[in-house]
Order: structure tokens, then C-alpha cells, then sequence
């Protein structure tokens, strides 16, 4: 799979996904403003900011954002929307982004970290991080365990690739998976993992919609695309045209280690800077 083409996709339907893609819950947001200790001048950057749908939480407590974007269009409509508002798109890959170094005191990345790739993604959050920065990670994760109806509706999504639904063991799986790389990267203490389980309630039309914003189903055919519809309506019909999704909106939240960087040998030096940024070398070695 071509993971740059397949994260493209989603520029191919900028105002589905804007109308239709879950937001966060207020209380993620105040956990990270707690734990990376800002305040008003704090410098913020967003990787694969998307239309805005979780910029918008923290332009609405006033904070500026730098907003790395990939889709040209989902970048018009969060710039159209949040155009009052302190934010600037740049339009391009975050791994393509020449990054200025110790700069930023928190970066986030909601729903979106898993299309930048590794390890370069890891080692330039570090590098353009303060020396006391914090990077918070978090996605909404779908849960699939419910009723026989709700089952029926999950199985449909999970076989075509559309939204991914998970048991409440593969979800734990998948949020140890994420801690464990952002430790291993050698650049972040081990993250505070908090979630924040929630329901969104949905109406065939709003369903559909939702569907519609998958990479998933927007690399099928329009033939697929229609049967797949069909197949939607008929069970959510059997649901009375209403259906309750169970979030879990996870956060992944780190600060970084100062300045380690890796040698030819797979090993680490950790350099100690003063507060005049002179530096004195030393040299201790993790385990990568």
C-alpha cells in the first residue's frame, strides 16, 4: 500500500470531512494545556491539521497555531472557517517541512500522526520542540462491541475497509503499541495515556456521511461505492435509521528528552545545555 497516496484521499472529499468527522472532547484539550503548562504566548504547532476540526478547540481558548496540512483543499476550508482566528497553513508534508529547531512548546496531532513516517517524524518533533516541550498524540478509536444489530453494522464497516471498529483487547493493543514506539523513538519519556470514552448519535444521512470521509471508501469504485451504501441503509433501516457510536478518545502525551541524538552505532549521546544554550557533551547510552 502507498501510505503518501492513500493519506491524500482525503483532500478528495475536504467538505465531507469537515461537516461529517468527529471533534474532541473539551476535557482532552485542558488535559494538554495542563500537562504542557501553556499560556498565551505559547508557540503551537498542529501536524495534519485537516480542516480544523480539533485546531478549532484550541483557536477557541485563543491560543496561535501553526497548522502543517497536506490536502491543498482541506487546508481552503480551515483557513475559510477559522478565518478570524490566529492560524497559518502551510500546505506540505510534515517530513518535507524544514523545521526550525527548538522553537515550539507543544506539538499535536489529532487522528493523523499514524501517516507521517518513521523515524524521521519522531526525531523532527524533537528537533523543532523547546527543551521542555510536550508532543501530544490522540485519536478517536472506534469501539465495536455492542448489540447484534450494532455488530452487524461494525462487521459491514470493518470488511470494507471504511471506518476500522475494534474489541475493547485489540484497542488496548493498539494504545500500547503507540507508547511503546513514542518511548522507543529515543526522543520521548514515556507518555501519559489518558482516554475519554464518549457516544455521538447518528441519523442514516450523518452515517453515511461519516463513511464518506474514509480513505477506505473513497478508493472503491462508484459501483462499490453504491452497493456498500445499500448494504449501510438496510441494516441501519433495522436500527430505526438511528445509531449511538462509542468513541474512545485517546491521548498520548510526552515531553521531550533534551537533545538526544542518535550516533552511527545506534546509540545515544545526551548533550546538557545551560540556559545561555552553550553546551557541554556528555555521553550515556539507552536502550533503543
Amino acid at each position: 500500500m502507498d501510505w503518501v497516496e492513500e493519506s491524500k484521499r482525503f483532500d478528495e472529499a475536504a467538505e465531507y470531512y469537515d461537516h461529517y468527522r468527529p471533534s474532541y472532547p473539551d476535557e482532552l484539550v485542558e488535559c494538554i494545556e495542563s500537562n504542557a503548562g501553556l499560556g498565551p504566548s505559547s508557540k503551537i504547532l498542529e501536524i495534519g491539521a485537516g480542516s480544523g476540526k480539533a485546531s478549532e478547540l484550541f483557536l477557541n481558548k485563543g491560543y496561535e497555531l501553526l497548522c502543517i496540512e497536506p490536502g491543498a483543499q482541506l487546508a481552503e476550508v480551515g483557513r475559510r472557517k477559522h478565518r478570524d482566528k490566529k492560524l497559518e497553513y502551510l500546505v506540505t508534508r510534515f517530513e518535507h517541512w524544514d523545521e526550525p529547531e527548538n522553537h515550539f512548546d507543544l506539538i499535536f496531532s489529532a487522528t493523523a500522526y499514524h501517516w507521517v513516517p518513521q523515524p524521521i517524524g519522531y526525531k523532527k518533533c524533537a528537533s523543532t520542540l523547546k527543551v521542555d516541550g510536550n508532543l501530544a498524540l490522540f485519536w478517536n478509536m472506534y469501539f465495536g462491541e455492542g448489540d447484534p444489530l450494532y455488530q452487524e453494522l461494525v462487521s459491514l464497516c470493518n470488511q470494507y475497509g471504511l471506518v476500522y471498529f475494534q474489541n475493547g483487547k485489540d484497542m488496548e493493543i493498539r494504545i500500547q503499541t503507540i507508547a511503546k514506539e513514542m518511548t522507543d523513538s529515543g526522543y520521548f519519556h514515556n507518555p501519559e495515556i489518558i482516554r475519554y470514552p464518549w457516544k455521538q448519535s447518528y441519523n442514516t444521512e450523518s452515517f453515511l456521511g461519516f463513511i464518506k470521509t474514509g480513505n477506505g471508501f473513497l478508493g472503491k469504485s462508484s459501483k462499490e461505492k453504491s452497493e456498500i451504501e445499500a448494504e449501510i441503509i438496510a441494516v441501519l433501516d433495522k436500527m430505526d435509521g438511528s445509531v449511538d457510536i462509542e468513541f474512545v478518545s485517546t491521548l498520548f502525551i510526552s515531553q521531550k528528552i533534551p537533545y538526544v541524538m542518535r550516533n552511527e552505532h545506534n546509540k545515544f549521546s545526551l548533550f546538557l545545555c545551560d540556559l545561555h544554550g552553550t553546551s557541554q557533551q556528555g555521553t550515556q547510552f539507552l536502550q533503543g
